[in-house]
């Protein structure tokens, strides 16, 4: 099981809400969408590199992670980047969101969600993103491969890469339900 039995996860129309309060301010709007919209955790949004994010494929690299992977984002997460970054004069090796350190983006979050009227955190976000792959009956392989879960191959089978495209298929329902 990924989460504790005992906590409670955000809800669809919660999520929603903290992500439409993050629309009006393009650091914060781009930060929460790639923990919603790609179930990053806030460290990995911190140490995000320009050349980390390709625009023309929605595709992010997340390289400076316990479990480093390239996935296919949210469209609407991209357009977030995209309009944050049209803002931004960058090199390539510049953080992506130089304002957004993992505790700004704690507390961040926190002020958008409780501006939403919602009582919710980053990993609450994550975990929202989680929960809405797995009740879309995606494999729990390609699952933990999306969002980089520290799981322990049971067999063979966990030993083996998802295959080309899993990751279009998660964006879309991470697409679906929250934007």
């Amino acid at each position: 099981m990924l989460l504790p039995p005992h906590h409670q996860l955000l809800t669809v129309g919660d999520a929603r809400a903290v992500l439409a309060q993050a629309r009006d301010d393009a650091p914060i709007c781009a930060g929460v969408s790639l923990l919603l919209l790609a179930g990053l955790r806030p460290t990995e949004v911190e140490v995000l590199q320009v050349a980390d994010y390709r625009p023309d494929t929605r595709q992010l690299a997340i390289r400076a992670s316990r479990r480093p992977r390239v996935i296919r984002i949210a469209p609407t997460a991209g357009t977030a980047l995209d309009a944050y970054l049209k803002t931004q004069s960058t090199d390539p090796e510049d953080y992506l969101l130089p304002e957004l350190s993992s505790t700004r983006l704690v507390q961040l979050v926190r002020g958008v969600a409780a501006a939403a009227g919602v009582g919710a955190g980053v990993h609450d976000l994550r975990r929202a993103a989680i929960d809405a792959v797995l009740d879309d009956g995606a494999p729990v392989a390609h699952v933990e491969h999306y969002f980089g879960l520290a799981v322990a191959p049971r067999d063979r089978k966990g030993l083996t890469a998802p295959p080309e495209g899993y990751d279009a298929g998660i964006a879309a329902v991470l697409e679906q339900v929250f934007a």
